[in-house]
């Protein structure tokens, strides 16, 4: 009895050694964190919620467009009902160097990339990428970005460009901002994740605080 307990025991240890690895493989991105490196990863399927379709930018010389996407339950999702924000970019003129995002508040986000080199059907009019991002920060507020240390040149595109959050909802007032190293394409808009909200209690467990109440009330007359 004493030995199966033991083996038990060595199995639950073993699996949970297992979980902490898979779970070492997320790129964490604590508010703080810079020069984190980007892991790259085979984009699973998602669910939809929000696209900003093409946005053209021009700044200093620098053109081109980016796109934005949120998606429901990708394979890196934290939680069953979180939201992941999903960038890309295309040069035209000029170069750049750094895509960031904003407004990620202080929750969890940990970040990943792909080449989608068979573009993901869940990202309509997302492109095969040419240029991965060498690492990622969070160290400026509530704004996330991804650096590119070779700087995407005219005719290059990005890869595909996660950022994993625990949030379940989003808002449109959220910002994308293009660097190329001199000057910033100044803020244009796309999505953000909200902060998650305080769990409202069931109504099973309304009716319970209530009735409870109400038997205080009564004891309290008698």
């Amino acid at each position: 009895m004493k030995a199966s307990l033991r083996c038990v025991t060595c199995i639950v240890v073993l699996l949970g050694l297992l979980g902490a690895v898979s779970a070492a493989h997320a790129t964490a991105l604590p508010p703080g964190a810079v020069d984190v490196d980007v892991i790259n990863i085979n984009f699973g399927a998602g669910t939809l919620q929000a696209d900003t379709g093409i946005i053209n930018y021009g700044f200093g010389g620098n053109t081109g467009t980016v796109r934005e996407w949120v998606v429901l339950n990708t394979n890196r999702s934290l939680c069953p009902t979180c939201l992941a924000f999903i960038y890309q970019f295309h040069v035209t003129t000029g170069n750049i160097t750094r895509i960031a995002g904003a407004s990620y508040g202080s929750g969890a986000v940990d970040v990943s990339q792909t080449d989608n080199s068979s573009p993901a059907a869940v990202l309509p009019g997302s492109l095969p990428g040419g240029f991965g991002a060498n690492n990622a920060d969070r160290d400026t507020g509530p704004t996330i970005d991804f650096d590119f240390t070779s700087p995407v040149m005219p005719g290059g595109t990005s890869w595909v460009l996660i950022a994993n959050t625990d949030s379940t909802t989003f808002s449109r007032l959220g910002i994308i901002n293009l660097l190329n190293g001199t000057s910033s394409s100044g803020n244009l808009t796309g999505f953000a994740p909200l902060p998650a909200l305080a769990s409202v209690p069931e109504p099973a467990t309304v009716l319970l605080i209530g009735a409870g109440l109400l038997g205080l009330v009564w004891r309290r007359r008698s």
